[in-house]
């Protein structure tokens, strides 16, 4: 009898399972059309005249098309490289031997799709955040202005920078060979080696004294145990009245979201921070006008901006 009632537990709880598959598989089939969709746009590729009509019906019933509707490819170039990357980097939890916390991957395709995420961030420091930070105006669109991009990766953000800015130079650092390597084919490609200087380096490893403007950290890529030396370090490169802007994932209030985040900044080898934290941190190392900067509630970076003081010189 124990037996039968054992059995038929089972079976109930597979089936709830199944179910619960059943319901959570159609969003990630929905972001890979989504994803398909926005491909063709950007890249100007036709698809399959069988798959497009399937395409367009889900778009259709979902409501999509009406969204897609006036959007700039700067706009949507983004937000297709952000499809991919999730993907692609949450693929690798399905499988032991490709599962890593560190910052190991190789894959083209993801690397490059996790560069090109940031390339959306660039529109709205310069719109957005460089306006409200004093000075920083005129020094990245002075002839010396000078940014430091922490975890370089394939450059996407650097080189959009480097467009906005048009005389600004660019110094790239990533300890990862296989990012810089894309690298340095995409700066080749946009026609920036002259101003735009990739470097194998740790942020650990890190001399340069006065030297910057503006620096970028991502820590959702960057390990907790390095990031007061990162602080640091970035502090004494950055020249009097220059700018951080620390950058972490965005957790959000609604608790679904929230772990979520917290799970994808894991996966990127990063460590999951709330601002408290990061302002303590800034402040340890020297940093003043330490503030967290006004963002939308779906945002999925939060920024903390500090500046180094005009009175100090690294010593």
């Amino acid at each position: 009898m124990n037996h039968e009632v054992d059995h038929k537990r089972t079976e109930s709880s597979t089936q709830a399972l199944r179910q619960f598959i059943n319901r959570q598989s159609s969003s990630v089939t929905i972001l890979a059309a989504l994803g398909a969709v926005l491909d063709a746009q950007v890249s100007g590729r036709p698809i399959d005249p069988v798959l497009q009509v399937r395409l367009d019906e889900m778009m259709n019933t979902l409501g999509v098309g009406d969204l897609l509707e006036g959007l700039r490819l700067e706009d949507l170039e983004p937000i297709l490289a952000e499809i991919r990357f999730n993907m692609l980097l949450e693929t690798k939890l399905l499988f032991q031997t490709r599962r890593t916390l560190a910052w190991e991957h190789t894959e083209t395709e993801l690397l490059q799709a996790g560069g090109e995420v940031s390339v959306g961030f660039a529109q709205r420091l310069t719109t957005v955040v460089v306006p409200h930070l004093e000075g920083l105006s005129q020094r990245l669109g002075s002839a010396d202005g000078a940014f430091l991009d922490v975890g370089v990766g394939i450059a996407g953000l650097s080189i959009a920078m480097a467009r906005l800015w048009p005389v600004l130079n660019v110094v790239g650092i990533d300890p990862w060979e296989p990012s810089l390597t894309l690298a340095r084919q995409n700066v080749d490609n946009a026609g920036l080696t002259n101003r735009i200087q990739l470097r194998e380096q740790s942020v650990e490893d890190l001399h340069d004294t006065d030297a910057f403007d503006l620096a970028w950290i991502p820590s959702a890529f960057i390990p907790e145990k390095v990031l007061a030396v990162a602080c640091e370090r970035v502090y004494r490169a950055l020249r009097p009245g220059g700018w951080l802007l620390f950058a972490m994932a965005n957790p959000g209030n609604e608790p679904l979201s929230a772990s979520l985040v917290r799970l994808r900044t894991v996966l990127r080898g990063g460590c999951v921070l709330v601002p408290e934290q990061v302002e303590a941190l800034l402040r340890q190392s020297g940093f003043a006008d330490v503030r967290t900067l006004p963002s939308p509630p779906d945002a999925i970076i939060a920024l903390v901006a500090a500046r180094r003081t005009l009175a100090q010189r690294a010593v």
